[in-house]
């Protein structure tokens, strides 16, 4: 099944040409065996017919007029000889031109002489060559004819009867007197030869339906690549335009309900974004109140405690908030210098004394929400910097898609929880301390941006020790 077509159009168009290839090529088969058999029959009867009319003719005549008649009646396509001697077959040629032919004598000649009929690969002479004109006519009749030696011909034309079908027909008729008529009837070329008309007629209708069946397959098939493309812009922008509801009544049914579909998540996210709204906003009320109680508190180190928890809450609260913004698309697509931006979150870690290093380089602007993912590659870069004291980040450019693949030299992850990190809240160290493992929503805000943008982040331990994290983005 490798060497199928990967599309649904190149798979049914394979099929549909492959079946109509097939079909024409039966078609033409039975067709040729058809007009071969017609030839046979119509030229074969004609042939029989002369044969008949000259045994007759010769049956009534003495030995001298024979020998003058077989001289005038010696001419293509039928020469005629009465000097072979009769040659007894071992057993009858049964393939079916010498069959069809056998049957035509009888019916024309009875049962009164005995005939045997084989079909042999041997010519007729070909016609002698004009003679020179540079000589005297008195020489030239003086000359003798070519031997009329039938085995001395062109090597190339036995290869062609051999290779087309043999159509010389070699019937010996013994008479009454027991004399011997040997002809050697040779079906004209149209017997063998390729009808070229209507080869180009099969040819002209099997091009012409494999190009209706093509755009017949296209206009099928468009449809679902039309709907394919929607998904996949879908989920980089919720609020595309919606799909044209025209066509058959399969494919605007299937459009109508992607397009019901479409309108109910942009409800959804809107609802969402307003509960998002109420929750920051009442969160905020009552933590701004407990900071301002905890400095009115006389104990030092119980006021640094309250706030510290003070901080803790702010900050789960308003990453969980980013977490749960995370697919939104509200942010418009712009071209970034990516470049540019991965140099300036190397400056930000060099500032707090940290290294980044950066390998390869963009060759165009990205197309993209700009600060999601500044926040993306924030949060993987922050994640390096925490457990594998330094970050190297690798890019990868090519037409179709961008890869930025973040290593750092830590202790890595095990295998199993290789998928568990990107669950929300789910940490590799269980203190559930900031100064340890954070809030557990890096890594799911990541990839929530990742997908949003239409892309995918994945986790993998290096060969040589660390972890990387790579980030695939279409172009």
């Amino acid at each position: 099944m490798r060497f199928l077509p990967q599309s649904l159009f190149g798979r049914l168009l394979l099929f549909l040409t492959g079946g109509l290839t097939v079909a024409q090529l039966l078609s033409a088969a039975i067709l040729l065996q058809d007009r071969e058999q017609a030839l046979y029959h119509a030229l074969g009867g004609h042939a029989a017919q002369r044969i008949t009319a000259i045994v007759n003719l010769l049956d009534t005549l003495d030995d001298a007029e024979r020998q003058r008649l077989v001289t005038a009646l010696d001419l293509p396509p039928t020469h005629l000889s009465l000097d072979v001697p009769w040659q007894p077959e071992s057993a009858p040629d049964d393939r079916y031109q010498a069959t069809l032919f056998r049957a035509l004598l009888i019916r024309q000649l009875g049962s009164k002489l005995p005939f045997q009929v084989k079909i042999t690969g041997d010519l007729p002479p070909p016609p002698p060559p004009p003679p020179p004109i540079d000589r005297p006519l008195w020489q030239l009749a003086a000359q003798p004819p070519p031997p009329r030696d039938w085995a001395e011909h062109p090597p190339h034309r036995r290869m062609r009867e051999l290779m087309l079908g043999l159509r010389n027909f070699v019937v010996q008729v013994r008479l009454h007197d027991g004399a011997v008529a040997t002809f050697q009837q040779v079906l004209p070329e149209e017997v063998i030869a390729w009808p070229v008309r209507l080869l180009l007629i099969l040819s002209t209708l099997l091009v012409s339906v494999a190009v209706l069946a093509a755009w017949a397959v296209r206009a099928l098939t468009r449809p679902l690549a039309v709907l394919a493309d929607a998904a996949t812009e879908l989920g980089r922008n919720i609020r595309r335009p919606p799909l044209a509801e025209r066509g058959p009544l399969e494919v605007r049914r299937a459009a109508q309900a992607f397009n019901t579909m479409q309108d109910r998540l942009i409800r959804y996210i809107q609802d969402r974004d307003r509960i998002l709204a109420a929750i920051s906003h009442d969160l905020k009320t009552p933590i701004t109140r407990l900071r301002l109680r905890a400095e009115m508190l006389d104990d030092s180190p119980l006021r640094e405690k309250f706030q510290a928890d003070l901080d803790d809450m702010q900050h789960m609260a308003q990453a969980s908030l980013d977490f749960l913004r995370g697919g939104e698309n509200s942010e418009p697509m712009a071209p970034i210098d990516l470049n540019a931006l991965l140099e300036s979150l190397q400056e930000d870690a060099e500032d707090i004394e940290r290294e980044v290093r950066i390998e390869g380089a963009a060759e165009q602007p990205l197309r993209c929400r700009p600060l999601a993912l500044k926040r993306c590659l924030t949060n993987l870069i922050d994640n390096a910097l925490k457990y594998g004291q330094d970050a190297v980040v690798v890019v990868m450019d090519s037409p179709t898609r961008l890869a930025l693949a973040v290593r750092d030299h830590g202790p890595g992850i095990p295998e199993a929880e290789l998928n568990r990190v990107f669950e929300p809240f789910y940490r590799l160290e269980t203190s559930r301390s900031r100064d340890t493992g954070g809030t557990g929503l890096g890594l799911s805000i990541a990839r929530n941006i990742a997908r949003a943008h239409g892309g995918e982040l994945t986790l993998r331990n290096l060969p040589q020790g660390g972890l990387e994290a790579l980030l695939e983005l279409p172009r």
